[in-house]
C-alpha cells in the first residue's frame, strides 16, 4: 500500500474541529504523558534498510501523541509526521517534504525546552523508532532515536560500558548528545559528546538543497569529517543535518555501585546567614576541588533550591559517588554546619519531575558505616530516572566558573525564601561541573565551558495555559535581576548558557552557547546545510 495517501480526512469540517477541541483540552492543563507509541510490530531490522516510513496526517488518532513532548507549552499542526525506522526512511521522508515545499524538524524523545520542533504546516519527521544499539568493530553505534533509559540498558547488559549522560531515562539521544550531554558521571569520566568518533546524518548541501542520502563522518578520516564529528559535540541539534547514528568510541567500563545519599534542610530553619554561608561553602568547595586530577571527580552533586511560600518547602542536596562513598561524608562535613546536619532530614526520597516528594517516609541515616546507600549501580542509575509528567515549563542555565558573588546569594535569598511567586514549582537546581569536563580544551569540541565548578539550570513547572505569562515572567524577572539583561554573560565569575537548556528569551544566544566556537560552527553549517533547510529559533545561521 502507498501511505503517501494514507489517513488523509475526506472530512476537512471534521478534521478541523477536532483539531480546535485538542487545542482547547491541552490548554487546561491536563497532565497527559507523553508514552512512546509503537507504530508498527515490525521492527527496523525485520523490514531491513529499504522499508517504507509512514505518515501520519491529524485524523490519526496517534498524531497528538507523537506531536507532544515533555513541556505541554508546544504542540503545532505539521501537515503530517513522517515516523521513521531506518537512515534511509529519513533520507525520503526529507526528500519527499523537500518536494512539497514543507519546512522540516526533527523529533527524537520530544524533551526540547522550547518550541524548536513545532512545525505548522511542515513535516515533523519522527525518529524515535531508531532505537538500535549494537558493536561495529571499534564503534558502539546508538542509532539517534534510542532514549537514553534504552542506551544505558543495552551498553550496560550487552557491553558493561555506559555513556556518562543525564538522568531522565526519557531524553533522547538525537538531541542529548549533539548538545553536549551531562550526568551524575561526568566529573568522572567527560561529557558524553566528548566520547562521539563519528555520525552518519542527511545532510542538504548539494542539488540546490535537497536531501543527500545518509553519510558517515569519522573522525581521522578527513579534516571535513574532523569538523563535522567536531560540531556535533556540542553544537545543538536541528543544525546541521539529520543525525541517524551515532559512532561512541573508548567508553568507560560500568562501575559496580552508585553510592547515595540525599539531604533536606528546611527553609524555616536558616536565616539570611545560615542560607549566605550554605551557598558559599557548596561553590568553595567545588572550585577547591575541581580539576582533572580531582579525588573527588567521582562525586556528583545536585543542590535544589525551591521556591518557598510562606516558609514552606526543602532546600535539597542529592549525592552520588561511583567511587569512594567517603567523599559524601567529606562532602557534608564541609558544606553544612552541624546544627543544619542535626536539623535536616537525611536519606533517599522518590520524587517526581519537579522535585516534589512522593515518599515521606524515607530512610533513617544509615550509620555505620556512612552517610550513603550503595546500590548496583544499574538500580542507582534509575534513581529519579522517571517519566516526565505532563506539566507546562520554562528553563534557562548558567555556568559558574567561581563561588557565588554576595549580589546573587542575595537575589536568591529575596526572590525564592521572600518573593512574592506563589508556586513551589520554581527553583534553582545547582550542579557539581568541572573534573574530567574541564580536561579538554573550550575548542577541542564544540562545548566551550570548560572551565566551570558548577552548572544552573532554573526551572518552574505549571498546568494552565493561561498561567503562561505569570510563570514566564517570574522566571524572567529572577533570571534579570541575577544576571542583568544580557545574561550569564562570560566574565570570570560566570561563563554562559547550557544549549541543551534551550531558553529563547535569552539575548546573544550565539555568544552565551558557543563563545569561541560560533565562527567555526557556522563554517560546518555552510558546509552540510547551505541553504538552511533545518532552521528554527536559535539555529546555527548560515
Amino acid at each position: 500500500m502507498d501511505n503517501n495517501d494514507k489517513g488523509i480526512s475526506s472530512q476537512p469540517n471534521e478534521y478541523t474541529s477536532r483539531r480546535s477541541f485538542l487545542k482547547k483540552s491541552l490548554a487546561v492543563g491536563g497532565a497527559i504523558g507523553a508514552v512512546p507509541l509503537a507504530l508498527n510490530s515490525t521492527s527496523a531490522q525485520a523490514r531491513g534498510e529499504y522499508g517504507q516510513y509512514h505518515k501520519v496526517y491529524g485524523n490519526d488518532p496517534r498524531y497528538i501523541s507523537m506531536l507532544l513532548g515533555s513541556n505541554m507549552r508546544f504542540l503545532s499542526q505539521p501537515t503530517y509526521i513522517g515516523a521513521c525506522s531506518s537512515a534511509h526512511e529519513v533520507y525520503m521522508a526529507a526528500r519527499d517534504a523537500i518536494a512539497l515545499g514543507k519546512r522540516i524538524t526533527v523529533r527524537a524523545g520530544g524533551h526540547c525546552y522550547e518550541g524548536f520542533v513545532n512545525n505548522d504546516n511542515g513535516v515533523v519527521i519522527d525518529i524515535s523508532n531508531m532505537d538500535r544499539i549494537y558493536k561495529d568493530g571499534d564503534y558502539y553505534v546508538v542509532e539517534a532515536g534510542a532514549n537514553l533509559g534504552h542506551t544505558y540498558k543495552t551498553l550496560f547488559k550487552e557491553f558493561g560500558k555506559i555513556i556518562p549522560a543525564g538522568s531522565c531515562f526519557g531524553v533522547g539521544i538525537g538531541g542529548h548528545i549533539c548538545g553536549g550531554g551531562f550526568g551524575i558521571h561526568s566529573r568522572l569520566y567527560g561529557l558524553s559528546s566528548d566520547y562521539l568518533a563519528g555520525v552518519e546524518l542527511v545532510s542538504f548541501n548539494e542539488w540546490g538543497g535537497q536531501a543527500n542520502y545518509p553519510r558517515k563522518y569519522f573522525k581521522g578520516q578527513s579534516s571535513q569529517a574532523d569538523e563535522v564529528v567536531w560540531a556535533h559535540q556540542g553544537g545543538g541539534g536541528g543544525n546541521f543535518g539529520i543525525v541517524t547514528k551515532y559512532y561512541f568510541k573508548d567508553l568507560p567500563d560500568v562501575p559496580a555501585f552508585v553510592h547515595a545519599q540525599e539531604v533536606a534542610i528546611p527553609w524555616a530553619s536558616l536565616d539570611y546567614t545560615q542560607f549566605a554561608a550554605l551557598l558559599k561553602n557548596y561553590g568553595e568547595f567545588w572550585t577547591k576541588n575541581n580539576g582533572p586530577e580531582s579525588r573527588f571527580n567521582a562525586l556528583h552533586s545536585s543542590m535544589s533550591v525551591p521556591n518557598s511560600v510562606g516558609g514552606s518547602g526543602d532546600i535539597r542536596i542529592q549525592l552520588f559517588s561511583s567511587g569512594d562513598p567517603g567523599l559524601i561524608d567529606e562532602f557534608l562535613d564541609a558544606v553544612f554546619s552541624s546544627t543544619q546536619l542535626a536539623q535536616a532530614k537525611v536519606g533517599l526520597r522518590t520524587s517526581d519531575h519537579m522535585g516534589l516528594q512522593s515518599q515521606e517516609d524515607a530512610p533513617p541515616r544509615p550509620t555505620p558505616p556512612g552517610s550513603y546507600f550503595s546500590l548496583p549501580w544499574w538500580y542507582g542509575t534509575q534513581y529519579n530516572a522517571g517519566p516526565l509528567i505532563g506539566a507546562r515549563g520554562k528553563n534557562k542555565s548558567a555556568y559558574m566558573n567561581k563561588p557565588f558573588p554576595e549580589s546573587q546569594i542575595r537575589t536568591l535569598w529575596d526572590e525564592l525564601r521572600n518573593g512574592d511567586y506563589l508556586s513551589p514549582g520554581g527553583m534553582v537546581q545547582i550542579s557539581s561541573y568541572g573534573g574530567q569536563i574541564n580536561a579538554p580544551s573550550s575548542s577541542d569540541t564544540a562545548v566551550s565551558h570548560r572551565s566551570s565548578v558548577m552548572k544552573l539550570q532554573y526551572q518552574t513547572y505549571w498546568f494552565e495555559a493561561g498561567q503562561d505569562p505569570y510563570h514566564i515572567g517570574w522566571m524572567n524577572n529572577l533570571y534579570e535581576k541575577m544576571y542583568g539583561k544580557s545574561g550569564p554573560v562570560p566574565d570570570g565569575v560566570m561563563d554562559g548558557c547550557y544549549v541543551n537548556y534551550a531558553d529563547t528569551d535569552i539575548q546573544n544566544w550565539q555568544y552565551l552557547y558557543y563563545k569561541g566556537n560560533y565562527p567555526r560552527l557556522q563554517q560546518v553549517k555552510r558546509l552540510l546545510d547551505p541553504t538552511n533547510r533545518l532552521n528554527h529559533a536559535q539555529s546555527i545561521e548560515v
